[in-house]
């Protein structure tokens, strides 16, 4: 057995281990996605409230990723680096649930 002499360094920039997808959120991106999905799902009546794109592209991303609950969101959450890539924030599991039973 022969072994590859491979050197790793250490770096401070930002790493992901969900890279494939990325390109499902390019095409939500591509398609404008986001833009459909408010313009046919009804405001809320919060000022604050997120809009229905950002639910949505987060179950979407979630089930890509093979979630099997509202709870695995918190994985697309917790990744700095594909939240950076994605520019969307991300509800929590208790939001989405909230907004799915409206």
């Amino acid at each position: 057995m022969k072994i590859l002499n491979y050197k790793l360094s250490s770096t401070n920039e930002l790493l992901t281990a969900r890279i494939g997808l990325l390109a499902t959120a390019h095409t939500i991106n591509t398609l404008s996605l986001s833009n459909t999905i408010d313009q046919h799902f009804p405001a809320l009546g919060s000022n604050c409230a997120l809009k229905a794109s950002t639910f949505i592209n987060t179950l979407i991303l979630s089930q890509h990723e093979g979630a099997q609950c509202l709870d695995d969101t918190t994985h697309i959450a917790k990744d700095k680096a594909l939240r950076l890539i994605t520019n969307q924030s991300v509800p929590t599991p208790q939001a989405i649930g909230i907004w799915l039973r409206r």
